[in-house]
């Protein structure tokens, strides 16, 4: 027994075992201690050598043995297997969270208000710029101030005029006396006409007289003539009242066009970044100062800044960039045959180089609606948390996605090893366990799946299977 111990032990220092020496020998010992049946020497004739090598090697360990090397087992069975896919991509900021911040008219900075590095909230002031076209703005809002001033009085006036005269039609009043007083006269010049043509005819009066009451009596004709027009023209002006207000319309057309180009100029400069309370310093103090100011428009941190107090910008010139990093998103390609794996709303792991020993989750939530021509792939994009900004801009990442799952018939992977160029497993049967080959196909983060050698309700050792594995190794170097 002592003999057959220290053999062991030989052979096991030549191999070289995962576990640690002194515990190898223990254990090795104790099973070639089970499989000579308790004290008998190994048999060795010419019949069991042929017995091993003519086919699959059943070890039969005893209790004592199972307990010692603490060998599991685990049921071969159909259940859904989810093949990971492992992707590079880089880290780069959420959608709308990187925003590069420029001015929308020429001037000179005349401040500035903050440096790289530094956290802003949304719509803080970050820089001052000075230009002459703000100050012409901001001249010609008061100026057309002004003159809304004095065309809301033209329109008042206006106003209570047309009033007036639709309580008070004067004009028309004064055109009816007119008439009536004209209409007198012609009465009676028609009757002194007619006493002077009758005395004329009896020679009681000089012709002269006659032709003077004639002449009287045409005078009056026209008067009264023109006296029934203008009556008659005042009735259809008073009838018709929009002609009373057409001089009101007048003053209220010219105001309103004053008010909207005020609205305008106020509009523009509000666009172009002049604060609401510059405004009113403007149109109630009359202070005009020609100056904007450069508000973050969200919250985060300033990235990039490329501007110095004094200097001239253009509209096209980026002085500043605000990244909001407090979500990222992971882009990557996905290879086109993976695309049935992957969908919408999977959960992805992710790790950086920064952080070896770290994962970080995230969720797929946009996937390319068409593939690259010359890579075969597919933009995809996982969002992550980055609460503490440890992850940061174009930084290399590996990202691991689930996958979906496949029904298959799946092996533990513990079970699971390699035999040369062959896979094997050792399956538990009533004579002990009986190495036996596979083949694999997928493989997933613990079960693999089986191809051929297995069947559904086999049980195989998991834990310990190494041990049954260089038990083999040592029985086959021996022989």
């Amino acid at each position: 027994m002592n003999i057959a111990a220290t053999q062991h032990s030989d052979a096991r220092r030549n191999f070289g075992s995962l576990v640690s020496r002194c515990a190898t020998v223990f254990l090795v010992g104790t099973i070639a201690l089970s499989l000579t049946s308790c004290g008998e020497a190994p048999k060795t004739d010419d019949a069991d050598a042929k017995a091993s090598t003519a086919g699959p090697r059943v070890l039969k360990l005893s209790d004592e043995a199972l307990t010692k090397i603490d060998l599991k087992t685990e049921t071969v069975s159909h259940k859904p297997v989810t093949v990971p896919l492992h992707l590079t991509g880089r880290i780069e900021p959420d959608v709308h969270k990187d925003v590069n911040i420029s001015t929308r008219i020429a001037g000179r900075i005349t401040s500035i208000n903050v440096t790289p590095g530094q956290t802003v909230a949304k719509g803080a002031v970050i820089a001052e710029l000075d230009s002459s076209e703000v100050s012409d703005l901001e001249s010609d809002l008061l100026e057309s101030r002004s003159k809304l001033r004095i065309a809301a009085l033209q329109e008042e006036r206006e106003r209570q005029i047309y009033e007036e005269l639709i309580r008070r039609p004067a004009t028309l009043i004064r055109a009816r006396a007119l008439f009536n007083e004209a209409k007198v006269n012609k009465d009676l010049y028609e009757t002194e006409f007619k006493r002077a043509k009758e005395l004329n005819a009896e020679k009681i009066v000089a012709a002269k007289d006659y032709m003077a009451a004639q002449a009287k009596l045409a005078q009056a004709n026209t008067q009264f003539e023109e006296a029934q027009s203008n009556l008659k023209r005042e009735e259809h002006l008073y009838q018709n009242r929009s002609m009373l207000k057409r001089d009101y319309q007048l003053a209220q057309a010219e105001a309103d066009r004053i008010r909207n180009h005020i609205n305008t100029l106020t509009q523009r400069l509000t666009f172009l970044g002049v604060d609401k309370e510059m405004l009113e310093d403007v149109t109630h103090d009359g202070q005009i100062s020609g100056t904007i100011n450069i508000h973050a428009p969200i919250g985060g941190i300033v990235s990039f800044r490329d501007v110095a107090v004094g200097q001239v910008v253009q509209p096209s010139t980026i002085l500043f960039t605000v990244s909001d990093m407090s979500t990222v998103l992971i882009q990557a390609d996905l290879p086109e045959i993976d695309l049935p794996k992957v969908k919408l709303g999977d959960q992805v792991r992710v790790k950086v180089p920064s952080y070896p020993d770290e994962v970080f989750l995230g969720t797929v939530d946009y996937m390319g609606v068409g593939v690259h021509a010359e890579t075969r792939t597919i933009s995809t994009r996982a969002r992550l948390a980055n609460p503490h900004g440890r992850l940061k801009k174009f930084m290399f990442a590996e990202i691991f996605l689930e996958g979906s799952p496949q029904k298959v018939l799946a092996c533990p992977k513990d079970a699971i090893q390699q035999h040369g160029e062959q896979k094997i497993v050792f399956v538990k049967t009533n004579d002990g366990f009986v190495e036996r080959q596979i083949k694999t196909g997928i493989e997933g983060d613990k079960f693999t799946e089986i191809v051929s050698g297995l069947k559904d309700g086999d049980v195989v050792a998991t834990q310990g299977s190494l041990m049954l594995k260089n038990e083999i190794t040592f029985a086959s170097s021996n022989d």
